[in-house]
Formats: structure tokens, sequence, C-alpha cells
């Protein structure tokens, strides 16, 4: 049956605001498990790191034996090795909420609908169908790695929505919010900056691309065009960054190992007279990633970027094992919870395709979309694969939150190829929701 014009143009935002509420569904559910423990215990991966910091800042009494609980005073940041704010965003949370898992995760919950949210509106930026915006959202959506990051409190996803939000406003002509935007994810995570290079990384190979097809004659007022965009987003986002950080640091003092980061004596930055301050808690969080290393190679959860791509390393959050006797004999034991950093292997798998086939359509047809996902794929994964071969810098699996965009529009635009036939796509999405089922963290109704 065909659907009226008006109809048709409108099904994709409403099939949209349904995947958001069912993806909301699947985050909340359950969402005040793990529970903590008088002992300390029931975070979720390093929710024990962020949510007692966002504690001391939102001023919440606690036990001795809680991290961080001696580290600072409070009001102040016990987690100097990483900007304020997403710290501040969690003690939001709880100040709104109160200091229970629902308060520590609610604002997880927000950031990765928001995030999905912007991911569709960006692929109508780059000049994509709905229907391919709507299926690149879908894909973020039925993806462990996100659903995960989107209901538990650690920082990685709250940069996700400023980096799609600033990569949508900069092709929205809008250089000042987008590196406003960019700036301020990067006081939540120092690598949402790479969302900076994953703009400067399109307009190069659209620059690239207009030298090669263009006849017109090349003058300094269109060499001024191509590079005022992205030279105004770099320094906007330069600018908000060490402003933010600038506040950040007198309002919510960053410490380490229990003494106040020093900001006042780092050499490198003594001529930053603007930005003194923050240049040095910059610099200061530079120093304590680079002794993060792996020398004899990656141990424990750590893994090398490249083995991302075949998804190897899976990283176990939280697990919950119920026994099961016949008696008083422990004749099995079954999961109930468990919570895993690892990508849904469907879309992994797949995307690897895509982005080489991006990647040839971006040099053969030049389109936006295709080199915007080449852009973010080298913009947000290449940094740490230098990182690791250079430094041995330890990275880990879940550093591929802020790539996973990318993968999503890249199997998006690939399922929807008319070369496909439905029914391979239709499989293909059936095997999707299989996989999300096994890989949901919840195996009971009760969590129990």
């Amino acid at each position: 049956m065909n659907l009226p014009a008006g109809l048709r143009a409108k099904a994709p935002l409403v099939l949209l605001i349904v995947l958001c509420a069912l993806s909301i569904g699947a985050r909340v559910y359950h969402l005040d498990i793990p529970r903590e423990t008088r002992s300390g215990t029931g975070f979720i991966f390093d929710e024990k790191y962020y949510v007692n910091a966002a504690r001391v800042i939102a001023g919440v009494r606690m036990n001795p034996f809680d991290t961080y609980a001696l580290a600072a005073p409070s009001g102040a940041d016990p987690n100097g090795e990483h900007p304020q704010l997403g710290k501040v965003i969690i003690a939001a949370g709880i100040q709104l909420v109160g200091d229970n898992p629902i308060g520590w995760r609610i604002t997880a919950v927000l950031f990765g609908t928001a995030a999905l949210l912007l991911l569709y509106w960006l692929v109508r930026c780059l000049g994509g169908s709905p229907w391919l915006a709507l299926g690149a959202a879908a894909l973020g959506a039925a993806d462990n790695l996100w659903l995960v990051h989107g209901r538990i409190a650690v920082l990685d996803i709250f940069c996700v929505p400023f980096m799609l939000g600033g990569a949508a406003f900069y092709l929205r002509r809008q250089p000042l919010i987008s590196g406003l935007l960019i700036g301020i994810g990067a006081c939540i995570k120092e690598f949402a900056v790479f969302a900076l290079l994953a703009i400067l990384l399109l307009e190069a190979m659209r620059g690239v691309r207009w030298l090669v097809t263009s006849r017109s004659a090349r003058s300094r007022r269109s060499l001024w065009r191509a590079v005022r965009a992205p030279l105004a987003v770099t320094v906007f986002t330069v600018a908000a960054f060490f402003s933010l950080l600038a506040v950040l640091d007198a309002t919510v003092v960053p410490f380490n190992s229990g003494h106040a980061v020093d900001r006042g004596q780092a050499s490198a930055c003594r001529y930053a007279l603007v930005w003194q301050g923050a240049c040095n808690h910059f610099s200061f969080m530079n120093a304590y990633a680079q002794r993060l290393r792996s020398p004899k190679g990656p141990t424990g959860i750590a893994s090398y970027p490249w083995q991302f791509w075949l998804d190897t390393k899976a990283i176990t959050y939280y697990t919950s094992n119920r026994l099961v006797r016949t008696g008083n004999v422990v004749t099995s034991v079954k999961t109930t919870v468990n919570f895993q950093g690892f990508i849904n292997p469907l879309i992994l798998g797949t995307g690897c395709l895509a982005i080489v086939l991006c990647g040839y359509w971006a040099v053969r047809r030049g389109d936006d979309v295709a080199m915007f996902v080449v852009a973010w794929t080298v913009a947000t994964w290449l940094p740490e694969e230098l990182f690791s071969l250079v430094d041995q810098r330890t990275t880990y699996l879940y550093y591929m939150v802020v790539t996973m965009p990318a993968i999503y529009i890249a199997v998006a635009r690939l399922l929807g190829q008319r070369l496909i036939p439905r029914w391979v796509v239709g499989t293909w999405a059936g095997v999707l929701l299989s996989l999300f089922v096994v890989l949901y963290p919840f195996r009971t109704l009760t969590g129990s």
C-alpha cells in the first residue's frame, strides 16, 4: 500500500521517535542494578572512580573505604587526570535524583539518547536521506557497546553528542557553535577533539577533490573561502576548551593522589598568560596519560588499537551469577547479568567492508557521506594506533565508542544500496536483533 507523500516524508521522523523510545526502554530497564553494597561494591566497571568523584563534587557523605573518599575536599574533583565536566554531569544527576544507581546513571541515558538523535541529524547535514539517517541511528541503538555505555556512569558516551553536534553545526556553516561544542566535549574527555581532526580531514579531502576537478582559476579569494571555516572552528575549539577548563579549575579544583594539581609549575606553559592554570592542568593530564604505557604489550583488559577491529578483547564490566542446586549439590552456574565492553560483531564485520567501500566512493564520487566516514574513522582511531606504536600507550576496546558513528553510517550506506536484495537486508537485520538479545546485559526479567 502506497502512503501519501506527506506521511512518507514524516515516516522516518516518526520511526526515529519510536526507535529512541525503545532505546531508552532498553537502557533504563533495571537501571538500578547492580546496587551498591555496604562494602562499596556494585558499580559497573569504572563507575567506582567516576561516581565517587562525582559524589565528592556533589558534597555527598561517603564511607571511608569508598574510592576517593579522603582524596579531596568536598566540592573538588579527586580525579584530576581527566577534565571535570563529565563528573560534574554525573554529580548533577546525583543532586537531582539522589545518591543511588538511578541518580548515577540517568545522565548517561540522556546523553546516549542525544547521541542517537544527533547522529540522525548529522547524516542529514551530510546530505544523506532520512532513511539513511534512520538506519545509522538504528544501528547505534542496536549495538551493544553504545547500549552499555549509554546506561553506565563512565565518561565516554558524554563526549559523543558534543562531537556529533560539533560536526553537524560545522556542516551547517556554523564554525563558532561547532568549535564551542567540541571544546566543551573535550572538557569531558580530551579525545573529543578528534571531532575537530575529522572536520579538518574532511575539508582536506574536499580541497583535494576541488583541486583535481575544478577548471576555474584558483584565486586568492577562493583559497581564503576554503580555509576560513577550518581555521575558525580550530580557533573556537581551542578557546572554548581552555576557557571552560579554566572556569572548571577555579570552581571544581582538580586533585590527584590527595593533592591539588599544581597549576603553576609546568614550565611548558609559563608563557600562557591568559590560560596558564588551564594549560598546566592540560599538561598534567597529558603527562599522566603518557605514564599509562604497556612496553611489553597489552595485559589484562587492554588491547592494541588494531585489535579493536577484530573485537578480540571483550571486557567484562560486571557479571552476576546464580548457582543452580539440586539438593545440596551445585549443578550449574547461570549468568543473570553480564555487562560487556564488546561491539556487536555483525555491525563491526560489515562495517570493515563498508568503510573500505566508502573509501572507494569517496574517491570516485566525492560525496560528503563517504568522505565523512573515512575522515571520522581515521581521526578517531588512527591517533590511538599512533600512540600505541610510538609511545606504547595503553589502549582499550571501549575507545571505539567515539569511532562507532562512522561505522554505523557506513553500514547503513552499504545496506541501502539497490544492488543488495531486500531479503539479504532482512536476514541481516534478523541476525542483528538476535545478537542484540544474546548480548543484552540482563538474562532474566528480574535481573537476578
